[in-house]
């Protein structure tokens, strides 16, 4: 009988890290839904002004954009204001989930974790 409590252990362990997206980041995974933005920006690194490429980007309302990081560390890309949107953290090499600009204006925004990279989303109507 005992090793049979041994196998169903394990079993249980290995739902469990698999229900919790183990090795994963749920934060950003790299197609939520499914679904490809219709612009996906480019996060290149601590250069100021020059962080994320396009910058500035231009979108119309309604449509998504997402940030993919191909810098080697953690970046986000980060409005905050009306209408402000937030990636969270994107790690190397993700992208992070599609967010839909749903108001006209222009949007400067920055990496929270490094703030001194900038860039612009000109969201027209």
């Amino acid at each position: 009988m005992r090793p049979r409590h041994w196998s169903i252990l394990a079993a249980v362990l290995m739902a469990s890290a698999l229900a919790a997206g183990c090795g994963g980041d749920d934060k950003n995974p790299m197609n939520p839904g499914g679904g490809t933005p219709d612009v996906t920006i480019n996060i290149i690194g601590q250069n100021g002004t020059n962080s994320y490429n396009p910058s500035p980007d231009t979108v119309t309302v309604g449509q998504t954009v997402a940030w993919h990081n191909s810098n080697g560390t953690t970046h986000t890309a980060t409005f905050v204001g009306t209408g402000g949107f937030n990636t969270s953290n994107v790690s190397a090499g993700s992208r992070s989930a599609a967010i839909q600009m749903n108001t006209a204006g222009s949007y400067t925004y920055h990496c929270t974790i490094h703030p001194a990279m900038t860039g612009t989303l000109v969201v027209k109507p």
